[in-house]
């Protein structure tokens, strides 16, 4: 059945039932000529083991390869799982075990040459955990070797939101100790079609809150968003770059918008930028896996819609990422407790958005 939503109707309704003054921003009743349907919802795996923190990427030859991690717990989920669909999301083939790790989070992205790329905390020879990539020349069945993206290797620990390209170049957004305890996020860029990376610049500026998960996006010309996770979950920060990343200004704070996000995820559609993340909670469940809007560039969010709820801890659940089908209809797959058993499963659905303001 899809589900026909209209964003001034929802604004009014899942802020009222929100828990936190703390965490959820105010209520905002400005109206937006804007809707969307939620098509195809379905569950891609409920198994009763731990799947979580998913990832789709489309292959150079259409199909969608799908990762996810799977084990007992969130903290022992070692297997990586890929799945294939020949359908753009509809169905999917068998899980198939693909690494073994212990560490966070596959992550994929399709290079400029047509290669597919997998990212995820590896160890060392020393044992020393850091984030690491390996492409696939076939679409994804077959990897070469893995390597480490930073020297040391543990400057570097994860690259957990989707990836950018823009004019050729792929950009990447990791986060790794600053040294105190917190940590700082970092933009990387690669001209070779993901064969090498290096560190364009460093997102948290001189006197910033720590920040970790960040999401990026190109929002003008050489204008690029990011939005970060603080590293105290107390707040969702963001930082804007004029100059295509090499350099960022100062950090806004966005909690009174967005409240306190975790793993956000950015996608423009048309003139749409849309904001996914899991809203960080410190109560019972239900838990919440949230999308807002903004229609100039990332300056403001707005029209906070509740995807789905879930149960368990907050952990158990909320974290995204977004793929764009084409049509104005945007593909997120993402995971969710529903049984109150800390047993999350792997979803989807769809956004199909329709008329803009």
């Amino acid at each position: 059945m899809k589900t026909i939503l209209r964003f001034m109707v929802i604004v009014t309704s899942t802020v009222c039932c929100a828990s936190s003054p703390s965490q959820i921003p105010a209520r905002d009743d400005t109206p937006e000529h804007f809707n969307f349907t939620i098509m195809d919802r379905q569950v891609i795996e409920s198994d009763g083991s731990y799947n979580n923190t998913p990832a789709v990427a489309r292959a150079e030859n259409g199909d969608w390869v799908l990762s996810y991690r799977k084990g007992r717990d969130h903290v022992n989920s070692p297997l990586v799982i890929l799945r294939r669909s020949l359908d753009r999301g509809r169905t999917w083939g068998p899980e198939v075990v693909y690494f073994n790790t212990s560490q966070p989070d596959p992550t994929l992205a399709l290079t400029t040459d047509g290669r597919l790329l997998i990212e995820f905390v590896q160890l060392d020879p020393n044992g020393v955990a850091g984030s690491a990539y390996s492409l696939s020349q076939d679409n994804g069945l077959t990897w070469g070797p893995f390597t480490f993206f930073d020297n040391p290797v543990s400057n570097t620990y994860a690259f957990p939101t989707a990836f950018l390209t823009v004019a050729g170049t792929m950009y990447a957004a990791s986060y790794g100790p600053h040294g105190d305890g917190t940590n700082d996020s970092m933009l990387w860029d690669s001209v070779d079609s993901g064969s090498s990376w290096k560190k364009r610049s460093i997102i948290r500026q001189t006197g910033d809150a720590g920040i970790n998960e960040t999401a990026i996006a190109q929002v003008g010309a050489t204008r690029f968003l990011a939005v970060s996770r603080d590293n105290l979950n107390t707040s969702t920060w963001a930082h804007f770059s004029d100059d295509s990343g090499v350099t960022w200004g100062n950090q806004i704070d966005y909690t009174s918008q967005v409240g306190v996000l975790q793993l956000p995820q950015l996608i423009r559609v048309g003139k749409a930028l849309l904001l996914f993340g899991r809203q960080f909670d410190s109560h019972a469940p239900p838990h919440e896996f949230v999308l807002f809007t903004s229609f100039d560039g990332g300056k403001t969010f707005r029209n906070r819609i509740v995807l789905d709820t879930y149960t368990g801890d907050v952990i158990d659940g909320g974290y995204c990422w977004p793929l764009s089908m084409g049509d104005r209809k945007v593909f997120v797959v993402y995971y969710a407790d529903s049984h109150n058993l800390r047993q999350p499963d792997i979803k989807s659905l769809v956004l199909n958005l329709k008329n803009e303001r």
